[in-house]
């Protein structure tokens, strides 16, 4: 009982739009990830706070955390899972989201942000579709600034160069409008989020002065948002130095460009959570199965009120029920559309793109290449993660749940790299091979069996019943979707009432020592921080630091935790942090952080969502498995045939991680 009254307390909390820490200091919980030590709440608790919510919080001691000054905090604990499906039950809500993507999570995360009470379902992961089987990069569209100034690329010749000049401003502000996005990413999680140089080779002269004021205008648009370093040129010498495997038959030199990398399951997931410490109500391994609606269909009073929806995982059913309906489910959404008008013109193009994960030593560290392909198309072949991911293709696709990587892609990727470095590459190299639906969509009114007129950029859609789409875009340009389809709303549906503008423009993720009183934003101080308090190695420092952020200190105690418990009463030789897979840094307490931390609830939420290992090695994700199949029915409580059930599906989805079978 003492419990469920903290709880409802910390909602009310939670719903004024402060957490602990945030409501002594009069800060939104937008500028913090920590609350208050347990002593300072105690010393400064204000005459409303309950004993229960007291003991409650101090109840999370062993999260304690020291900060940079030597005073110590309590972290943000997500909501249950089971306390939010009681929300969705109860609550009316200004706007339900469907779908948990990238788009879907940012305009759960703007609309909480503005004040309006928030719901979010996702059928089965957040980030399970698109958002998870990106490019990793962050850009500002490079080939769209070309594409504004040459009716095709690349050229082949200074003729075809000449010949093909133009000017596209509809282009160029995609770029503009690209660039600005990929700086708020870059800063959004700066833990997580970096900038990439990648090498252009150039075997031509007249290649040299064309992409070097190419690069130089990327830069010049960006202006003070650049947030990378400048794009430059290097001579053939430099750029063999650079990137070691890289063919010298005709190399001339380089010129290098910068954009952003992250983990983009990863990112996504802390969107969510952002979106969730806001106060929206986010859950996982939900289903829409139909629409809410008022009125008869074709008449003005017709309005799209909610959604009957369906737990995944236990079958339970239930209403949810909101003033404004907001479809964000990228390849999917005309099947959503088409529930609130079945007469809706189909609007989305699924085009496939597949990528292949190859080992590290294909590419440096901190340089990825990029080029154009035979046929015109871009390449890229970056580090990431410890590995080499390469991709991408470009194949109109049908809609499906788990899209494979063809063996006519694998073989393209592998002849384009052959042509392009001197190591040989084959089959063998292969570690995981995974493709996913870019969701284009065609301009409005265009007609539906035009395939050539596609945007370039997003478009807010609305069928009868009031119901908004928003579609189409990339991964970079996530907030400004979501604020578009927000915006949207609040311009069309009366009854909606924000706080004020949209916020997130400048806003930081979880994780992010928002405050600066962790390591001041800092991260390598987490990282000497695992190493040196935690006795963990430099590569599992710096995966933690990457993935969690400020987070990554939590996850240590869990690790540090079940170290001591597998060590038992033995001779005390330093914690021995349990690694999934000895040549990946991912550890076990991940996946008890995971379940505890991240609303993780299958297999496959853990191996391919939350540590990204089948997205790099699916046989090393297949021999995880039987282990994290172990930690998860112990945290979650499963019975056999729930575990037996759980390593049917993981062991399903990995096939569609690996080389297809010829």
């Amino acid at each position: 009982m003492r419990a469920k009254v903290a709880a409802g307390f910390a909602s009310l909390a939670g719903l004024s739009g402060y957490g602990y820490y945030s409501v002594f200091h009069k800060r939104s919980n937008h500028d913090y990830d920590f609350w208050d030590s347990s002593d300072e709440i105690e010393r400064r608790k204000p005459w409303w706070m309950p004993s229960a919510l007291l003991a409650a919080t101090k109840s999370q001691e062993n999260f304690l955390l020291k900060c940079e000054d030597g005073t110590s905090v309590l972290p943000w604990m997500p909501p249950t899972r089971e306390e939010q499906k009681q929300k969705l039950k109860t609550e009316y809500f200004d706007i339900l989201v469907i779908g948990g993507g990238a788009t879907g999570s940012g305009v759960a995360m703007d609309a909480a942000s503005r004040g309006l009470k928030t719901a979010m379902v996702e059928q089965e992961d957040f980030a399970s579709g698109t958002s998870s089987r990106s490019t990793k990069l962050i850009h500002g569209g490079i080939r769209y600034l070309a594409l504004a100034f040459q009716k095709k690329s690349p050229p082949n010749s200074i003729m075809d160069l000449l010949w093909n000049l133009h000017y596209d401003h509809s282009m160029m502000q995609v770029v503009m409008h690209d660039l600005h996005e990929r700086a708020f990413m870059i800063k959004s999680a700066p833990y997580m989020t970096q900038p990439l140089p990648m090498m252009f080779p150039l075997h031509k002269w007249w290649e040299i002065p064309l992409y070097w004021v190419s690069g130089k205008m990327y830069d010049l648009i960006a202006g003070s948002r650049r947030t990378v370093p400048q794009s430059h040129f290097i001579s053939r010498d430099e750029a063999l130095y650079q990137f070691p495997t890289l063919k010298s038959d005709g190399l001339i030199g380089a010129v290098v460009l910068y954009d952003g990398q992250q983990n983009d399951t990863r990112m996504n997931l802390s969107i969510a959570l952002t979106a969730a410490q806001s106060g929206a109500t986010v859950v996982n391994h939900t289903e829409v199965l139909n629409l809410l609606t008022t009125g008869t269909l074709g008449s003005d009073d017709y309005k799209v009120v909610g959604a009957r929806v369906k737990d995944s995982i236990t079958g339970e059913k239930w209403d949810i029920r909101a003033k404004q309906v907001i479809n964000a489910t990228g390849p999917f959404a005309d099947s959503v559309r088409k529930m609130a008008d079945p007469e809706a013109s189909d609007i989305i193009v699924t085009a496939k793109g597949s990528h292949l994960i190859l080992p590290d030593h294909f590419s440096p560290d901190h340089m990825g290449c990029i080029w154009f392909t035979r046929d015109g198309r871009v390449l890229y072949l970056l580090p990431w993660e410890g590995s080499t991911i390469a991709g991408t293709t470009d194949i109109r696709e049908p809609v499906t749940r788990l899209p494979e990587t063809s063996s006519k892609e694998v073989e393209f990727i592998l002849d384009e790299c052959n042509r392009t470095l001197a190591r040989p590459l084959n089959h063998s190299h292969v570690r995981a091979a995974w493709a996913g639906l870019r969701p284009l969509v065609r301009q409005p009114g265009s007609d539906e069996k035009e395939t050539k007129k596609l945007a370039r950029d997003h478009v807010v859609d609305v069928v009868r019943g009031s119901l908004i789409s928003i579609c189409g875009g990339k991964w970079t340009t996530y907030r400004k979707m979501a604020q578009d389809a927000v915006d949207h709303a609040l311009a069309t549906n009366p009854s909606l009432k924000a706080d004020g503008p949209c916020v997130t423009d400048g806003m930081q993720l979880i994780g992010a020592d928002r405050a600066g009183i962790v390591c001041n934003q800092s991260f390598d101080k987490v990282v000497v921080t695992l190493r040196e308090k935690y006795d963990m190695d430099r590569q599992i420092a710096k995966h933690l630091m990457r993935n969690y952020g400020t987070r990554a200190l939590m996850v240590a105690e869990v690790a540090k935790t079940m170290a001591g418990q597998a060590r038992g009463s033995g001779p005390d030789i330093g914690p021995q942090y349990a690694r999934l897979c000895s040549k990946y840094p991912m550890l076990e307490a991940e996946v008890v952080f995971a379940c505890r931390q991240e609303y993780a609830m299958t297999a496959v939420d853990v191996l391919a969502r939350r540590t990204r290992l089948a997205f790099l090695d699916s046989k090393a994700a297949e021999q995880a498995l039987p282990r994290v199949l172990d930690l998860m029915q112990k945290e979650l409580g499963w019975s056999r045939s729930r575990k037996e059930q759980e390593r049917q599906d993981a062991q399903k989805f990995l096939v569609t991680m690996g080389l297809p079978s010829q």
